[in-house]
């Protein structure tokens, strides 16, 4: 049995899985951001206006957090069996591009929704320097991440030295004698 093409087959595989989750995952996380910027532009009482943005974008944000784990670990696995990181580095930019989407955008937009009906009790929102933290912060383990699978499939799957491709070859050898 020839491992190498089963090797190859299922490293496709994992690659389409992938690339499917990739793909589901951004077109539920652009219709929540859409959703919660929707309650925003809502004319209904402010009030209401406040609690249904905030329930959405709970739910959008569990979403980002969930999926992107999610994407992580098909990615690790994707590294282990091409070793080849982009799937690690797709779900980074995914990572931070809703990361900073909501909160260099709309939060920044409920922030300023919140003073301008007078339901803020801040002066200032920190939502932007955590988003950049936060993508700062998923980069690094991204980094790492992929030094520390690459390190160990290599540990793992090391070939065989020349001492030892040897001596199985006179072990061969003897056997068909």
């Amino acid at each position: 049995m020839d491992f190498s093409v089963l090797s190859c087959q299922n490293a496709s595989m994992w690659n389409k899985i992938y690339t499917a989750v990739l793909g589901i995952s951004f077109v539920l996380m652009v219709g929540l951001t859409f959703y919660s910027y929707t309650w925003l532009q809502s004319v209904g009482a402010p009030v209401n206006v406040v609690q249904n943005y905030d329930y959405y974008s709970n739910i959008s944000w569990l979403f980002l957090w969930i999926s992107s784990l999610v994407l992580l670990v098909l990615a690790n696995v994707v590294l282990w069996t091409t070793r080849n990181a982009w799937a690690m580095w797709a779900t980074f930019l995914y990572f931070a591009l809703f990361m900073l989407i909501q909160t260099l955008w709309l939060d920044q937009s409920f922030f300023n929704y919140k003073q301008q009906n007078g339901l803020a009790n801040a002066a200032f929102s920190l939502g932007a320097f955590s988003g950049i933290l936060f993508c700062g912060l998923a980069a690094a383990i991204v980094f790492f991440n992929q030094f520390i699978v690459k390190r160990m499939r290599d540990k793992m799957l090391q070939p065989q030295s020349s001492t030892e491709n040897q001596t199985q070859a006179k072990i061969d050898l003897n056997k068909n004698n």
